[in-house]
């Protein structure tokens, strides 16, 4: 990448919602992912790299579809909160294009497409490391939290 990359924040994101215990990126939940992100600003992204045990395969030797769509919210979170500020899904579209073995190493990339209002769009796509192929795609809507939220 050619743009700047940000480190996350240290602890806990800035908000009484967030307790470091998500199951996607949270640092104590010992049954979750435990993810590291990468921001980039320049393109309002988020990015993350895994691959996903056996354990959280749906049919055999496929890990299943509601894994995959956890992780598209999960960094189209992430650039929307990195970059316009705290915000819950309203609605998620996701789209399955290719199968996913247990254990094939992935890219996670969420971007944020809608910088100003409350309401944001962003997008997600997770490809396969090896052949670069799209495994699977995603779009959401988030509701950015009022100030007294916060």
């Amino acid at each position: 990448m050619t743009s700047k990359e940000h480190k996350p924040p240290k602890g806990p994101l800035p908000t009484p919602l967030a307790d470091n215990y998500c199951f996607v990126c949270g640092k104590d939940n010992p049954q979750g992912f435990k993810i590291e992100v990468r921001y980039f600003e320049a393109e309002l992204a988020a990015e993350t790299e895994l691959a996903i045990p056996k354990e959280y395969q749906g049919w055999a030797e496929v890990i299943h579809g509601g894994i995959l769509a956890t992780l598209l919210d999960e960094m189209m979170a992430h650039a929307v909160w990195r970059f316009a500020g705290p915000g819950l899904t309203l609605g998620m579209e996701v789209r399955f294009h290719k199968p996913l073995k247990p254990g094939e190493a992935i890219r996670v990339r969420g971007v944020l497409n809608t910088p100003n209002g409350s309401r944001r769009q962003a997008e997600a796509e997770i490809i396969r490391i090896a052949d670069g192929q799209k495994i699977a795609s995603g779009k959401s809507r988030f509701l950015l939290l009022q100030k007294d939220l916060e």
